[in-house]
């Protein structure tokens, strides 16, 4: 039995008679009858009662044999569009932005992955800060951007998709002998005659600090600004300064010489990957279910 024969019986089923579906077919009446019978006989058993030729009847045999008729059917287009997939997917380049936290949150391991089952496909990856990274996704230079929700927000939600792939929250991180390293917790008040070194502007973690201190009514006192977390935690060690970290992000350079300590109220905040609606290519499609 073929697929043929399957596609036959379902137009049959659906018209309930022979002549007009020969037509929906395009075969002869007789080849229809011919491949009709031939299946009957296969399987054995009566699919279609031909005593009212105008009407057919479908027997409880043919109502079963339509049910599996469907399935084996929709099975089978189902795998030719993802060979089709596949088929497209097998050569070209996807130019991915991120700000510089992709191994910290496992993203290094998907995407090592991703180059595993897909060997044709390379991957042209720009770590970059905030304001960089939404300029170049702005500007349609990048297929996808990995930033956290605080930039995503600033990009106009008609033109971009935003998918959450990990959850973190800001912490207060000091030196293991700074006095609030013995608080359970730190609240901005506590925090209003502290030097504050940060990541700068665009990093997410500046903007989180911003709306905090202006939430409490006061200006944080920044005396350095970096884009690298080992030179913020080299600023503060062994001082009365402080920073600010996403967790899993400083987790990585965290030695017994620091601690972190959340907020009194906490503040979690979402590391998203970020698509122009309606312009992605079948590679970055299966890139982005990857990382979901």
């Amino acid at each position: 039995m073929t697929l043929d024969d399957f596609y036959s019986f379902i137009v049959l089923y659906q018209i309930r008679n022979i002549s007009d579906a020969a037509v929906e077919l395009n075969i002869t009446q007789s080849a229809l009858s011919k491949r009709l019978r031939s299946m009957q006989d296969e399987l054995n058993t009566k699919l279609i009662s031909t005593r009212n030729k105008r009407q057919l009847t479908i027997t409880e045999s043919g109502e079963v044999f339509f049910r599996y008729a469907q399935t084996i059917t929709s099975q089978y287009q189902l795998m030719q569009t993802e060979l089709q997939d596949y088929k497209t997917l097998q050569r070209g380049t996807l130019h991915i932005g991120s700000v510089p936290v992709m191994s910290q949150y496992g993203l290094t391991r998907k995407m090592s992955q991703f180059m595993h089952d897909f060997p044709q496909i390379n991957i042209r990856l720009e770590e970059l800060q905030g304001a960089d990274l939404l300029k170049h996704l702005q500007n349609q230079e990048l297929d996808l951007g990995i930033l956290r929700d605080v930039q995503s927000q600033q990009l106009n939600k008609s033109q971009f998709e935003a998918v959450n792939l990990d959850t973190d929250e800001l912490r207060v991180v000091l030196p293991a002998d700074h006095p609030l390293a013995q608080q359970a917790a730190i609240s901005m008040t506590d925090l209003r005659d502290i030097e504050i070194v940060t990541l700068n502007p665009g990093s997410g973690v500046y903007e989180k600090m911003e709306a905090l201190y202006q939430a409490a009514g006061f200006t944080p006192n920044i005396r350095f600004t970096t884009p690298h977390i080992e030179t913020l935690l080299g600023m503060i060690a062994h001082t009365q300064r402080v920073t600010f970290l996403f967790a899993k992000a400083a987790q990585p350079f965290l030695t017994p010489d620091y601690v972190t300590r959340p907020f009194s109220q906490p503040l979690i905040s979402h590391l998203q990957l970020v698509y122009p609606r309606g312009t992605l290519t079948q590679a970055a499609r299966r890139f982005v279910s990857y990382l979901e």
